[in-house]
């Protein structure tokens, strides 16, 4: 894992900026953004119940990843069958808010599926949120691994993936110091990279873009 100690802090503003970004957004969850606007004007700010926030299993699960990648940082399939062990004890506390793809998937995996065949179809954005922690993990080919291993777990649509892949590497570039390009960049180059890996091009491990804020 990426863990000098000059980046020590970077990866405490990751877990800390995933809470408080979960915590400041929860009380919009599910709802239009005109109707947010309409109720909840103003500034940003904790309001979720007189002007205190809380999290949800958004930063519940960053911090399993986090935990998980702790336990094994080296192996993705070893790393998700850490994650899955988690996934099943917090499932069995009975979690509010938790999304139905992943209750299935977490729901299969309490009745014996691997890792590996837990997952529904579903373009949800679970993955995704807990996707910024793999920032720690060097190197592209590596992230998208541990970041697919991840996303199975729960979701099995490719959008899915898309997206975890595309938070990932935004954290990562973010923790390197980088210049962040535009989400759409981001996105279009992991598509690509997708493609590329789907097609066997992966292997040598050349960037979509040779550009230096595209390959971290």
């Amino acid at each position: 894992m990426n863990t000098p100690n000059n980046n020590v802090y970077r990866i405490a503003g990751i877990l800390l900026g995933a809470a408080v970004g979960d915590a400041l957004g929860l009380p919009c969850e599910a709802i239009p953004r005109r109707r947010a606007k309409r109720l909840l004007p103003g500034k940003l700010r904790h309001r979720l119940l007189f002007g205190h926030g809380m999290v949800s299993d958004d930063t519940e699960h960053t911090f399993m990843v986090a935990q998980s990648l702790l336990d094994e940082s080296n192996d993705a399939a070893r790393f998700a069958r850490k994650l899955a062990w988690r996934l099943r004890w917090w499932f069995l506390r009975l979690p509010p808010g938790i999304g139905m793809a992943t209750a299935k998937a977490c729901l299969k995996l309490c009745c014996g599926f691997s890792p590996h065949g837990s997952g529904v179809f579903s373009a949800g954005n679970g993955p995704a949120m807990r996707a910024a922690i793999f920032a720690v993990v060097d190197g592209a080919q590596q992230r998208a691994a541990f970041v697919r291993a991840s996303t199975r777990l729960t979701h099995t649509d490719p959008k899915a993936l898309t997206g975890a892949l595309a938070v990932a590497n935004l954290a990562a570039l973010a923790m390197q110091g980088d210049s962040l390009p535009p989400m759409e960049t981001i996105i279009q180059t992991t598509l690509i990279r997708q493609q590329a890996m789907k097609n066997g091009a992966g292997k040598s491990n050349r960037c979509a873009n040779p550009g230096k804020t595209m390959c971290p």
